[in-house]
């Protein structure tokens, strides 16, 4: 859990430490006044995920080093619109500024989560009271979302299924995770703070805690996936460490062996699994997986309202992507075009 840091309670003392970090450029310290603004004041305060704070941290480091370099040396307490301006198009054209960056250009998505950081650093900068929020805005990005963010075909995920269908406590366990992503529709966070008294197996039923922006919701399971959760359990009593309570554990000799994974140990071995299958890599990543519950639930029931009310939206028309990503569907459609126009 993300707690504040007390250097920054006391808002006299609160706006001293900011001048000082600015024109000692002090990162570390701004990095912290940031952590106590989004814990303290943000959306989504103390509940903030760990990862969004690490992509926020990440986006203030690059904001800093560009402008704190030879060829800009920006007054951050003085930064306008046009200047944030001019870092967006330096991101577009130049890519990174940090270390190992190596001039890739970035993406739109990457860009929006870097002006967001931004955005949330002068929010701070305004919450110590030494500096104003810059008005200014991400790119849009032209690809629809449907198309940058893709359900995984049908006989894709067979596949990965029937290549993690081995009896090794490692095949066993990345199989649950990827069936509780792509079938219960679980986030990779939810998945991995996914803990034993979270399940209801007799009833079918687990229960996401902690979903995005601290909602709870129950997610009913299908007899088969029940069915694979209990088989795991049985078998993760002999790898667990003494006291943790994650469904999903490391298994191994390293340190945090039979402790809970970690956001970033999935990803990296989810990808292995998809380059050892040759999936294209835009079927990379674990929300992916994600999407491919969405597109499953929606095709099944073709309503959004189920399909909001199993992935924990709050709006429906945030399931409605779902219904755009059935490739499956406009397969059946041009298969049929070319059935009727043969002769």
């Amino acid at each position: 859990m993300l707690v504040p840091l007390a250097n920054w309670h006391n808002p006299a003392k609160r706006r001293l430490e900011a001048i000082r970090a600015i024109h000692e450029r002090d990162g570390a310290g701004l990095l912290e006044l940031l952590q106590a603004y989004l814990v303290l004041k943000g959306r989504k305060r103390a509940t903030l995920s760990l990862r969004t704070l690490e992509n926020y941290r990440l986006a203030v480091r690059d904001f800093l080093a560009w402008a704190w370099s030879e060829s800009h040396s920006l007054d951050i307490l003085k930064t306008s619109a046009d200047d944030l301006d001019r870092y967006i198009a330096h991101l577009q054209l130049e890519g990174g500024n940090l270390e190992g960056s190596d001039g890739l250009k970035l993406k739109p998505g990457s860009i929006a989560t870097y002006v967001a950081g931004v955005r949330a650093f002068y929010r701070a900068l305004e919450w110590a009271g030494v500096a104003q929020l810059p008005q200014v805005t991400a790119p849009r990005d032209p690809t629809p979302p449907e198309e940058r963010r893709p359900a995984l075909p049908p006989d894709l995920y067979k596949k990965l299924l029937e290549h993690l269908s081995a009896s090794s406590p490692q095949a066993r366990r990345d199989r649950l995770a990827v069936r509780l992503m792509a079938e219960a529709g679980l986030r990779i966070s939810e998945a991995i703070h996914l803990r034993v008294e979270d399940l209801s197996l007799a009833e079918r039923l687990l229960v996401v805690r902690a979903g995005k922006g601290g909602k709870q919701r129950s997610v009913p399971l299908s007899k088969a996936l029940a069915q694979e959760l209990e088989g795991w359990l049985k078998l993760r009593l002999a790898h667990v460490a003494a006291g943790e309570k994650a469904v999903l554990i490391n298994l191994g000799g390293r340190k945090a062996s039979g402790q809970a994974m970690t956001d970033k140990s999935l990803r990296k071995i989810l990808n292995r699994h998809y380059r050892e299958l040759g999936f294209p890599e835009r079927y990379y990543g674990a929300h992916m997986l994600r999407h491919t519950a969405g597109t499953r639930f929606y095709k099944k029931s073709r309503d959004l309202h189920a399909t909001a009310r199993l992935l924990g939206h709050t709006n429906v028309n945030t399931s409605a992507l779902y219904a755009k990503m059935d490739l499956e569907g406009l397969f059946e459609v041009v298969d049929q075009l070319d059935q009727d126009e043969l002769p």
